[in-house]
């Protein structure tokens, strides 16, 4: 699958997609926006990227919390939908396999929410993060849980008990979704991930797994004893990220910030 087929899939998808997906009380939002706002704080005044912002919601939550915010997606449909819903936000179409947009910008913080496992190539994209952080800068990304994700629930026919089948996990695979109409999911290790993170001067200095939650927001004490069980198993995970090496005023490089 190529760059090209998979922004054409996300095209064809847009529609559904943004009916579906985004809002405050998205199911995969809530779980990550204990650990955004941790890895975040205060944004108010801050320069803030949206990697792969598909149509806008967060970008709109980022900027309705303070923060000066740019989005960019690679699929022209999504932007297009971001542009008319949020006339006052900065979206760009971009193909996030050639990196950051040019000319360059620094910001202050930049997320990607539940975005690289669907991206083909990613290592250019991370040297532009790192390139574009500011020195105090801070990067979080979710993704869905390699290790859990795509791996079928199933239920002992003797004991009753749920487990999670899994039949792979280290090799490299592409993996067809049909969710919002269909797209190509990329599987990757999490060793990876952190290899190329590192590989690219990004150090990773937070990492969140949550319960999995229902899709609709409600009490625990009425979930099914399916979803308690479910909840147990991360199906998302969120990493935070800071520059490995900053640049120090004599010109030499210095560890990361504590």
């Amino acid at each position: 699958m190529t760059s090209s087929e998979d922004l054409f899939r996300w095209d064809n998808a847009a529609e559904v997609y943004a009916r579906t997906v985004g809002g405050d009380d998205d199911s995969f939002y809530r779980r990550l926006a204990p650990f955004l706002r941790h890895q975040f704080g205060d944004v108010t005044g801050l320069s803030i990227l949206d990697l792969g912002c598909g149509h806008g919601w967060l970008t709109a939550l980022l900027r309705q919390a303070g923060a000066h915010v740019v989005g960019v997606d690679g699929s022209t449909a999504l932007i297009d939908i971001a542009r008319s819903r949020y006339p006052g936000i900065d979206f760009q179409t971009h193909d996030l396999t050639a990196g950051l947009p040019s000319p360059p910008r620094t910001y202050d913080r930049i997320v990607s929410h539940m975005v690289l496992m669907d991206i083909p190539v990613l290592d250019r994209l991370l040297a532009d993060v790192t390139s574009a952080l500011s020195r105090d800068g801070v990067f979080v990304f979710s993704i869905l849980h390699p290790c859990f994700f795509d791996q079928a629930p199933v239920q002992d026919a003797d004991t009753g008990q749920w487990h999670r089948h899994v039949r792979g996990y280290l090799e490299h695979e592409q993996r067809w979704i049909a969710s919002f109409g269909g797209h190509t999911h990329y599987h990757r290790p999490l060793s990876w991930y952190v290899d190329r993170l590192a590989a690219h001067g990004l150090a990773v200095t937070g990492l969140h797994e949550p319960a999995t939650l229902p899709a609709h927001r409600r009490p625990a004490t009425q979930w099914s004893d399916y979803e308690r069980w479910f909840a147990t198993i991360p199906t998302m995970i969120a990493l935070a990220c800071r520059p490995l090496f900053q640049q120090t005023r004599n010109g030499t490089r210095s560890g990361v910030r504590e």
